[in-house]
């Protein structure tokens, strides 16, 4: 038996017109990527059932981790780079760095304390179908060569021992890699290619400007004083699991040059950082401080001229100490959490070099709950 079918009714022009493709929807991000093959593509019609295939490239599982950065970290690379139009929608994170990939091809890498850019006259460096755009002594990036899965950063130079970076991000517009001890570049390796950089042709290193993540530009105030001292534990190898909640709880009068910093996480661990004209030390932790024992202990202290500083800890219900050289009182200073910090003028100095001063500690009430020798 035949079945009739019913003739063929033509589309509406409308239909047409909306079924037809828009080539305006486009806009590939590199101008060297490919438009998808006829081959990567399988147009099946049975029954009036059309499914489509397609092949996508596999950026790779670091991919995962970019992640979109905030206004605030936009903002910041915006100063540094002195560019108030600079965009950037894709950022990835290696540790206590923050590396922002610019929609324009620039990078930016923040910190708690420090902007890191480029410098206005530099150049990329065509390599391999790609290029090394931006380096520091952490953070090496550019473009990749289409296809690439993992990127390397080394140094190699006589007589020392080989450097390179030991994590990387790489998606089909640019790439990272991270290198915790520091290194310079002298070969990349792409996948299993490798490809020198010859000696003065990799961008000039980027440069450090402050930068603070708190939004207070003075760079004395404790939160800003404690993020150097947490950029800086970072750069001597403490895991950045160690170096987050931290806050001040005290620091000796900001206005001075030298001095020393009292942070807590949690008001349940305690670490001390000392700065100074030439900067700021690492955060040192130590166990000890929560076992608060009965005698006055001093952690750390520096001379400068005829005054010496240091970090005391005592009696935790005590809220202030008197400082005695022997019976006159040279200084009184408030105590948080049992820590104290005091600055005093030498008279009589221990073997140390530091001086020997009678401790008294006061409870809210003035009450006496310890008494000590600090030497």
């Amino acid at each position: 038996m035949t079945i009739e079918m019913p003739p063929r009714r033509a589309l509406p022009a409308d239909v047409k017109e909306r079924m037809r493709p828009s080539t305006a929807e486009f806009r590939p991000r590199r101008s060297r990527t490919p438009l998808a093959v006829a081959a990567g593509v399988a147009l099946l019609v049975a029954g009036g059932v059309t499914a489509t295939q397609q092949a996508l490239r596999d950026a790779g599982p670091a991919a995962s981790r970019v992640v979109s950065p905030s206004g605030q970290d936009v903002d910041r690379c915006r100063a540094a780079l002195g560019a108030p139009g600079w965009a950037s929608s894709r950022m990835v994170v290696f540790g206590l760095h923050k590396v922002l990939a610019g929609d324009d091809g620039r990078f930016c890498v923040l910190t708690g304390s420090k902007a890191i850019v480029m410098k206005p006259g530099a150049r990329p460096l065509p390599l391999a179908a790609g290029s090394l755009v931006f380096r520091s002594e952490n953070i090496t990036a550019g473009v990749p060569p289409l296809g690439t899965r993992n990127v390397v950063a080394r140094e190699i130079a006589p007589g020392q021992a080989d450097r390179g970076s030991t994590a990387s991000v790489v998606t089909q517009d640019f790439f990272v890699t991270y290198s915790p001890a520091g290194t310079g570049v002298t070969e990349m390796v792409f996948d299993d290619r490798t490809v020198p950089v010859p000696a003065g042709t990799a961008p000039e290193p980027a440069t450090a400007v402050d930068s603070f993540e708190s939004g207070d530009s003075n760079p004395r105030t404790p939160v800003n004083l404690l993020a150097r001292c947490i950029d800086n534990s970072f750069t001597h190898g403490r895991p950045a699991g160690e170096l987050t909640g931290w806050e001040p709880l005290m620091t000796t009068d900001t206005g001075g040059v030298n001095g020393a910093l009292v942070a807590h996480r949690s008001h349940r661990g305690w670490g001390i950082c000392s700065f100074s004209s030439l900067g700021a030390d690492v955060l040192s932790e130590d166990n000890s401080f929560s076992a608060h024992s009965p005698r006055t202990l001093m952690f750390s202290g520096f001379l400068v001229g005829s005054d010496y500083t240091f970090v005391g800890l005592t009696e935790r219900s005590a809220r202030t100490v008197e400082l005695y050289d022997e019976n006159v009182r040279v200084a009184v200073a408030d105590v948080s959490d049992g820590f104290f910090i005091a600055t005093v003028p030498v008279t009589r100095q221990t073997s140390t070099g530091r001086p020997e001063l009678g401790v008294v500690a006061r409870n809210a009430f003035k009450e006496v709950v310890r008494e000590d020798m600090m030497r």
